[in-house]
């Protein structure tokens, strides 16, 4: 059985990592068999292969890191039951969409939010002491990691940007992920594709997540997106064990 290795759950999502929720959307969307396992997170840098989660462990002990270099793997592994028929041009533009919610939406959706903004940091602290009660010295922790991951948003770029400005890139992201998706049933069309494990993952981690700051109420109007949802957890299941 595959392995995908998780940082911790939290709300409606299997983990607080969009890219793990990814990763684990995608496969229940195939029928592979999985199981998430808590990573030790002392032991990050000595276990995943570029120090930080996803990765999965195969059955037979491969590894592999990278949310898009997983779904890669498992469809050349177990087959490709989603885009198999997919075109070259329905091809190209999921690469791009993958490209825009991993390397900007991300930043401006995920990491604003809950790293950047005052409110958000101190609602997010308890997800992921994973208790209301957080004892000072994991607070210290994670007010460390604050500064880590605050120096890595400044050094992609969106940190230097102010709040105004990383505000205007998300609504943007969001606008153009309504207005792609339209009326249409999924992201690429009538059937499901690969790329909505991504779009529903983003979607999770903005929409349904509890910090409320003005991009969340943006893209929570979206009432497209929000059928959408709708619609996959219709589809498939994707409600995990927290």
């Amino acid at each position: 059985m595959i392995r995908l290795l998780r940082y911790v759950p939290g709300w409606s999502v299997p983990c607080i990592s969009p890219y793990v929720s990814k990763v684990a959307i995608y496969l229940r969307m195939t029928g592979c068999e999985f199981e998430l396992v808590a990573q030790d997170l002392s032991r990050l840098r000595e276990d995943a292969p570029r120090g930080k989660l996803p990765y999965i462990v195969d059955a037979d002990g491969t590894i592999v890191p990278d949310s898009t270099e997983i779904i890669v793997y498992l469809k050349a592994r177990y087959g490709d039951p989603l885009d198999r028929d997919a075109t070259t041009q329905e091809r190209a533009q999921m690469v791009a969409w993958n490209r825009m919610i991993d390397e900007h939406t991300y930043w401006c959706g995920v990491i604003q939010p809950r790293w950047r903004m005052d409110d958000g940091w101190e609602t997010y602290v308890p997800i992921l002491a994973r208790t209301d009660q957080v004892p000072q010295e994991v607070r210290a922790f994670l007010d460390d990691l604050r500064v880590h991951i605050s120096n890595e948003f400044v050094m992609q770029g969106m940190g230097l940007k102010d709040d105004a400005a990383v505000l205007r890139d998300f609504e943007t992201d969001a606008d153009a992920l309504s207005d792609f998706l339209s009326a249409k049933d999924f992201f690429m069309g009538a059937q499901p594709r690969s790329i909505d494990a991504s779009v529903f993952s983003i979607l999770a981690h903005t929409i349904e997540a509890p910090f409320d700051w003005p991009g969340k109420t943006h893209i929570a109007a979206k009432g497209n997106l929000v059928d959408y949802m709708t619609r996959m957890r219709g589809r498939f299941d994707l409600s995990f064990e927290n």
